[in-house]
């Protein structure tokens, strides 16, 4: 948890008839990070040619990896997520299994396909109607009087009545469908039907052509439209939105019909997919496979048990340590171990980078400082109990979302929500223990503070306790940033240390002699506040402290040898001075944006509550209680939002600056769990 986990490297050579058996097996462990023999090789060239062979790639595998994606397309159309593997299902998949999946996808793709065009056919169909419904006049009269004889339809419409062969009716409808028009039948006589047709100007040319293709006979009406042209159009358009949703609800349907089938060619894809990446990583030679990666040391036992028993000790096994691939290039990966409950951290952590390996893990460290200035700059009960019960509501919408899309166990939805909610919970506990210490509860001192009233100090109402002032809180702050940056520097000693590079453990600016110097000017700094900013520290402790190690750090340009000219190790001296003295400076006063925002957290709930008594001088009546309302909530959004970012920002810049080695290489493993 506080170091990445320590690694050791697998070999081992197996009977190449065991390569399919052992691919399996290590699928089913998921704790192999496979690596190229070649690439840990020193010599590459001395090996004969023959003898490590490039692995076969199986054609099948980018056929089955095709499948795997179309089925999983298919199941997001029903609404289903990725199902769950178990163990049990990892096996040999052969052609007959792959073809069977692809012919399942593409009948289902297909059906899916015929189905939506159908939905664009009926959606354009109702956009023609919709253009045309908007040019007919509001009301229950049908069409203006000036506009309803034979041709006058004003701007937009054009306005035929006439007859037609009752047999063409229907091949008439089905070819108008394709414009914004609209049949309105009327009478009937013997072999023949009486309609008025309603249609755009835009579109006489081309409907003149269809209605002389069906044997239409014009005829004027005289001055009345018929009324029930507009009722006409809004039966179709009824008629055609219920088979749009019909249509709609019929996809779902497909997928939830053969859920069972698609869910069990995906598992059976995957798995080939997974066992082509494990047998692609194999080298061979003419009758053995030869299998490389790493692995957590905690596992050793376990995996080289679990090999013996697949191939009934057929097979050979050499373990490595770290330390045998020090100066080849070859990393081991970096494997950060920490609860579950964490894990909004250290994603937090590997968005900034990877640890290097066998470096110190800051995922805990992160979470007790973020939280900490977190609640420094959020500290209400109240807004903290929102972002907990918004976490909550994230938390059971993420759960419910993955049950309803069949993820195992409701914790695999991918995305950005599971991990805020998390954070969001943390942070709403985090706001609530320090309201509590503040005496803060939406704003309102309900209850005594446990440590100091915030809202007094800023307001000025406190004048005895151990924070009397707004200067208090920005020292407090400072002292916060001092141990913060002081962890940092502790910790980048010990991953130095770990790693025997000693010339910067001692001469680099986060070295021991930065250190030495950054501890000793927090003390100057100190006796300085402490008589009033009047008398200047002259002890010779304290001199020799900043001095000695300022001389010393001369050394770094002779001993590196970059260069022979002495004037450029001056320079480089004096640029490392520089940086070591407004650094560090500005790292701990950067630490003051937290008293800042905690100000303001408390200036501006300070300020909604006087508007609100200025809408309310006699009591608190409506309007003040929504100038409160309204004032929390934009305190809650804007005012979380900064301390969230804040307290990001000094851990990437003014924590990790000082340790964080963001070189390492993840642990990624071939595993049944992985997405």
């Amino acid at each position: 948890m506080i170091v990445t986990s320590k690694m050791v490297y697998l070999t081992a050579a197996t009977l190449s008839e065991h390569a399919e058996t052992v691919a399996g097996e290590l699928l089913r462990l998921g704790l192999l990070h496979f690596v190229r023999i070649s690439d840990v090789v020193r010599d590459r060239e001395a090996i004969p040619a023959g003898v490590i062979e490039d692995p076969d790639v199986d054609a099948n595998d980018e056929t089955s990896t095709e499948a795997r994606r179309r089925i999983e397309a298919v199941l997001s159309f029903g609404g289903f997520g990725r199902p769950a593997i178990g163990r049990d299902a990892v096996g040999t998949i052969g052609s007959e299994e792959i073809r069977r999946a692809t012919d399942l996808a593409d009948s289902l793709t297909t059906a899916i396909d015929r189905t939506r065009e159908k939905q664009r056919t009926i959606q354009q169909q109702i956009n023609r109607l919709e253009d045309l419904q908007r040019h007919l006049p509001v009301g229950g009269a049908g069409l203006p009087r000036e506009a309803a004889r034979l041709g006058e339809g004003g701007a937009f419409l054009e306005i035929l009545t006439g007859w037609i062969p009752l047999d063409r009716r229907e091949s008439l409808e089905q070819k108008l469908s394709l414009y914004p028009a609209v049949i309105t039948p009327l009478s009937e006589r013997g072999e023949r039907m009486y309609f008025v047709l309603v249609a755009m100007k835009r579109n006489v040319a081309d409907i003149g052509e269809i209605l002389a293709a069906h044997g239409f006979t014009a005829e004027k009406r005289g001055s009345d439209a018929p009324a029930e042209t507009r009722e006409t159009i809004d039966t179709r358009l009824e008629a055609l939105r219920a088979s749009r949703r019909e249509l709609a609800d019929s996809i779902p349907a497909q997928v939830a019909e053969r859920r069972e089938e698609l869910e069990e060619s995906w598992r059976k894809m995957r798995v080939r997919e997974l066992m082509g990446s494990i047998r692609g990583s194999f080298a061979h030679t003419r009758r053995v496979a030869i299998i490389s990666g790493w692995l957590p040391k905690t596992e050793q036992d376990r995996v080289e048990r679990s090999l013996a028993e697949c191939t009934d000790g057929h097979i050979h096994i050499e373990w490595h340590q770290d330390r045998e691939f020090s100066g080849i290039g070859v990393e081991a990966p970096s494997r950060l171990e920490n609860p579950r409950f964490l894990s909004p951290f250290q994603t937090l952590v590997t968005n900034f980078g990877i640890p290097a390996y066998g470096t110190i893990d800051p995922t805990s460290l992160v979470a007790i400082a973020y939280l900490i200035m977190f609640g420094l700059m959020f500290g209400d009960v109240g807004h903290g109990i929102v972002l907990l019960l918004a976490g909550v509501l994230g938390r059971i919408w993420t759960r419910r979302n993955a049950r309803s899309a069949g993820v195992s166990g409701g914790g695999g939805l991918s995305g950005a929500i599971p991990l805020l909610s998390k954070l969001m919970l943390w942070c709403g506990s985090s706001a609530i223990v320090a309201g509590a210490l503040f005496g803060s509860y939406f704003g309102f001192g309900w209850f005594p503070p446990l440590w100091f009233d915030y809202h007094g100090v800023v307001a000025g109402h406190v004048h005895a306790g151990p924070v009397e002032s707004i200067f208090d809180v920005l020292v407090i702050t400072i002292y916060f940033g001092v141990i913060v940056i002081g962890l940092g520097l502790v910790i980048n000693w010990a991953n130095l240390l770990r790693q025997r590079r000693w010339f910067p453990l001692v001469f680099d600016k986060a070295g021991v002699l930065g250190g030495v110097m950054y501890g000793t000017g927090v003390v100057a700094a100190a006796q300085f506040a402490s008589s009033g900013f009047r008398n200047v520290p002259t002890s010779p402790v304290v001199l020799w402290l900043l001095l000695g190690p300022a001389i010393v750090l001369f050394l770094k340009g002779p001993l590196e040898a970059h260069s022979k000219n002495p004037l450029w190790w001056l320079m480089e001296w004096v640029i490392e001075l520089l940086e070591v003295f407004s650094g560090y400076l500005a790292n701990t006063l950067s630490f003051m944006r937290v008293a800042g925002l905690g100000i303001a957290h408390v200036t501006l709930m300070i300020a909604f509550y006087q508007i609100a008594k200025m809408a309310s001088p006699v009591g608190m009546n409506v309007i003040g209680v929504v100038i409160l309302v309204v004032g929390n909530v934009i305190v809650i959004v804007l005012e979380g939002l900064s301390a969230g970012i804040q307290s990001l920002r000094l851990n990437y810049y003014e924590f990790f600056s000082k340790h964080f080695q963001p070189s390492g290489v993840p642990y990624t493993p071939v595993s049944l769990e992985v997405p």
